[in-house]
């Protein structure tokens, strides 16, 4: 019950950060039209991208081994803070002196000065990311939720008030997403003060293990966000930036698909450390072929509803991001077995193989994408992202029945009995709401 209830818990947050997101991108969409959106995506997406490359998986090994009780908490959040400001610092430094002296093409269109400020979220979305790794390792599921939903609030007043109210273009849009990374950096060090102390203090011995570990699920998470947003480049690189705007539009709705499999993953990496293998192995098929049942209900519904989301919230212009987005649903689906087992496989400290998976996947997405991108433009794009991730998830699938000994079926197919686990749900919360509102006559 706790597993659902953490689970439950995380996805109500991750679908309140998703809602947050969505509105930002309607709004942004809406005012700045699809260059000006195109222009914002690839901005944001280098901080994104150097935060992630900065990331060295220290984190994950927090999880790993404040879960395992090998180090102090103490000893990770001092490691944690010194490494965000040693790490970002020099990285936004790097990349901005890269910028000035190369002027990269798939920039050409960004003004520099758009750049230097959006580069300030760097060391402040790794310190985020190390706390809120913490936070979940240490079970503190609703202090975790909270750093989920946390940005998007404070990401969606100050647009709604730079865009709207003062007209602040693109730069507004910039100020805004330093701001919140900003305000998420700060609360997530008070709400780890509050358990954990935190001093300026570095331990080289438990920061090398940490490397040691981590970087086996950092190369797993570098290569797999790559591909995921390799493409964006290579849209930008061989079409326009209004191209990029369309195609951002048709990630974003795919991937809130994605908030549940994250959720169950998510708790699923925080709790197996503390299992034995075979508890792992009997009850991890059950939550895989689940959490799959589910999203690809999902998917048919948003397969069914897109043509007339894309017109009612970004408007008649964003319509050529739904060919795209259909092209995306089926690898969508598919990936979901590796959100769910890639967790599972680092939790058991096997990180390596995810990032084995991630990579042959990232090979055959750059070289679809060379292929298809100049003849099919952003449907390529689509297309090679597709079918890349069905790749990641048949590998870690093969991986993980080698390890387990289940069989595909049992991990993949939802049985009957599974059905009548929703049908006790479903009439648990009827039940519930007919006892709330026959309070409310009551009273």
């Amino acid at each position: 019950m706790k597993f659902i209830k953490d689970t439950l818990t995380t996805f109500t947050a991750q679908i309140i950060a998703v809602v947050l997101a969505l509105v930002v991108t309607i709004v942004v969409a809406r005012v700045l039209g699809p260059s000006g959106k195109g222009a914002y995506a690839l901005i944001i997406l280098i901080p994104t991208l150097l935060a992630l490359v900065g990331n060295l998986g220290i984190g994950i090994a927090s999880v790993y081994y404040g879960g395992k009780k090998k180090y102090d908490w103490a000893d990770l959040a001092s490691n944690s803070l010194v490494s965000a400001v040693a790490l970002g610092i020099p990285l936004a430094l790097a990349f901005l002196a890269y910028f000035l002296v190369f002027h990269p093409s798939f920039l050409r269109d960004i003004e520099p000065h758009y750049i230097v400020i959006a580069l300030l979220i760097v060391p402040f979305s790794l310190l985020t990311g190390y706390f809120s790794m913490i936070l979940l390792g240490q079970g503190r599921i609703r202090q975790y939720n909270l750093l989920q939903v946390a940005p998007g609030v404070v990401s969606l007043v100050l647009i709604l008030t730079l865009l709207l109210a003062f007209r602040g273009g693109i730069l507004g849009v910039i100020i805004a997403s330093v701001t919140a990374a900003l305000v998420s950096a700060l609360l997530s060090a008070l709400l780890v003060r509050k358990a954990t102390r935190i001093t300026w203090a570095f331990h080289p011995g438990v920061f090398k293990e940490s490397l040691r570990f981590g970087v086996q699920g950092y190369l797993s998470n570098v290569i797999q966000f790559l591909n995921y947003r390799l493409d964006m480049l290579m849209v930008a690189y061989f079409m326009t930036t209004a191209s990029v705007g369309y195609y951002s539009i048709s990630v974003a709705m795919a991937e809130t698909l994605w908030y549940f499999p994250a959720a169950v993953g998510t708790i699923i990496f925080a709790r197996t450390p503390g299992l034995s293998a075979e508890e792992a192995n009997r009850t991890t098929p059950r939550i895989c072929r689940n959490t799959l049942f589910i999203t690809a209900l999902a998917a048919l519904a948003l397969l069914g509803l897109s043509r007339y989301i894309i017109p009612i919230f970004w408007g008649s212009a964003f319509l050529p991001a739904l060919k795209p987005l259909w092209i995306l649903l089926p690898g969508i689906v598919a990936l979901v077995i590796w959100k769910v087992l890639a967790n599972e496989m680092a939790g058991r400290g096997k990180p390596i193989i995810n990032a084995y998976a991630a990579g042959v996947s990232l090979a055959v997405n750059v070289l679809l994408n060379l292929l298809l991108i100049p003849r099919w433009g952003i449907s390529g794009a689509a297309f090679a992202s597709s079918v890349s991730y069905t790749v990641t998830a048949v590998i870690v699938l093969t991986a993980f029945l080698r390890i387990s000994k289940n069989s595909w079926v049992d991990t993949v197919v939802v049985k009957p009995q599974d059905l009548r686990i929703y049908t006790g749900v479903l009439a648990k919360i009827n039940s519930r709401f007919q006892l709330a509102t026959g309070n409310s006559r009551v009273k």
